[in-house]
């Protein structure tokens, strides 16, 4: 794997990021990553956001993020639906839609595969053993470096490749508009 940053410095800030951003200059960051707490957990720590109020509480925060993003830069949002009373919430796509009509483009979604998960106490359904990656954009063109986390599929990808449509030859062969630097 080649290095995309030689000598890359790091700092760590720690606080509330609600007082935190308002410290950096606009399109300062090039990647933001973060796992805000779920609704209604970690109560004890965070105080708990309850599901109808979740919206409200972290649409400031994706505000301020979108402030200090480059526009060629990328947000992650490590997030995941709470259940109660035998549903899932909405409100992680009620966050989606905000933030899109905030300016937010929703790009990518991408699944952290929890292989340590032991199944559920519920009769009803399993345990979450995946949480969500969503990723945002400010702009339709941002750097990616898909060949930095590509992982070989396998010998049977060489004979579906070779059956490509048209339009997916096209499209896989051109850099223009594809949103990847």
């Amino acid at each position: 794997m080649k290095r995309l940053v030689e000598d890359a410095q790091v700092e760590l800030y720690q606080g509330d990021c609600r007082e935190v951003l308002t410290r950096f200059p606009e399109s300062y960051f090039d990647l933001i990553i973060t796992s805000p707490p779920y609704a209604d957990q970690r109560k004890n720590t965070y105080g708990g956001i309850p599901p109808g109020k979740y919206v409200k509480w972290f649409i400031p925060i994706s505000q301020q993020l979108l402030r200090v993003l480059k526009p060629t830069g990328t947000f992650i949002l490590n997030i995941k639906e709470r259940v109660s009373d035998g549903e899932r919430n909405t409100y992680v796509l009620e966050l989606i839609m905000a933030m899109r009509e905030q300016g937010w483009l929703w790009t990518e979604e991408f699944i952290w595969h929890k292989k340590n998960c032991y199944p559920g106490k519920w009769p009803n359904r399993f345990r979450d053993a995946w949480e969500r990656l969503i990723q945002f954009n400010k702009a339709k063109t941002f750097h990616m470096y898909q060949d930095e986390v590509r992982v070989p599929m396998g010998d049977w990808a060489n004979t579906r490749l070779k059956n490509l449509s048209s339009t997916d030859k096209i499209r896989d062969n051109s850099k223009v508009g594809s949103g990847f630097g």
